[in-house]
């Protein structure tokens, strides 16, 4: 999993959101997420003060590698070191421990109960997709956050064959509407880890032809704590009795 230029503005804002009012804060990482962003980007973002105190890895360029990036020269920094520098002490599940920082979660089941309306952010760089029982992933990266946490969420649109699953945009309104929370940014987004994201317009309840090789971008807010529930997809609302 990875978080790359536009990706870690999205999360800078998420964190900056909820910083304002419990400026020190918890984060569950669905994931180590690799600090795919160049040098300048990430001064851009987080400031050179910053970035300059941020480790480097001895491991980057088998990173940049294991995303397809050979010969990329840049430096990658640790990207626990970058959350914490942004006031949020990241806890990291995966179902293997990749990075060396994981506790081994399994989110094709329900989630630990000590990891249960505990955190003020969670991160899903891209996780959701790669679980089987993809419903309960997703939900279990909702019932992770406590009263007022914010979910900074990606998923592949027209990836074929990235993950088991392609979300659709008419999943957030209809799900968070039903579950107390928020929905603060919705966006497609566009290009490739070499050339940049760009992001793009999605509309949540009409068909239309997103661009090939694109995802969703995703900032939520739970205003609330309830029984998480599925929801009925909207169109379909008027029909349930």
């Amino acid at each position: 999993m990875a978080i790359e230029a536009l990706y870690l503005k999205l999360l800078k804002q998420a964190i900056d959101r909820r910083r304002a009012v419990k400026p020190a804060m918890s984060g569950l990482l669905l994931a180590y997420p690799d600090l795919l962003v160049s040098r300048a980007a990430l001064v851009e973002v987080l400031g050179e003060p910053v970035v300059a105190g941020l480790p480097a890895r001895d491991d980057a360029a088998a990173i940049w590698e294991y995303h397809g990036l050979r010969g990329v020269a840049e430096p990658l920094f640790d990207s626990l070191a970058a959350f914490r520098a942004m006031g949020v002490e990241p806890t990291v599940t995966d179902v293997a421990k990749l990075r060396g920082d994981e506790r081994i979660v399994d989110l094709n089941h329900p989630l630990p109960a000590d990891l249960v309306e505990r955190f003020d952010l969670v991160v899903d760089t891209g996780t959701c997709e790669h679980c089987f029982n993809v419903a309960q992933a997703f939900a279990n990266a909702c019932a992770a956050l406590a009263a007022g946490g914010i979910l900074v969420h990606a998923a592949p649109l027209t990836r074929v064959n990235h993950g088991f699953w392609s979300f659709n945009p008419t999943i957030y309104p209809d799900f968070f509407e039903d579950n107390g929370f928020d929905l603060h940014v919705l966006t497609g987004v566009m290009g490739d880890l070499r050339q940049g994201f760009r992001p793009f317009a999605v509309d949540p309840f009409n068909r239309f032809e997103p661009p090939a090789n694109s995802a969703l971008y995703v900032i939520a807010q739970r205003r609330e704590i309830r029984p998480l529930k599925w929801p009925v997809q909207r169109k379909y609302r008027s029909m349930i009795p």
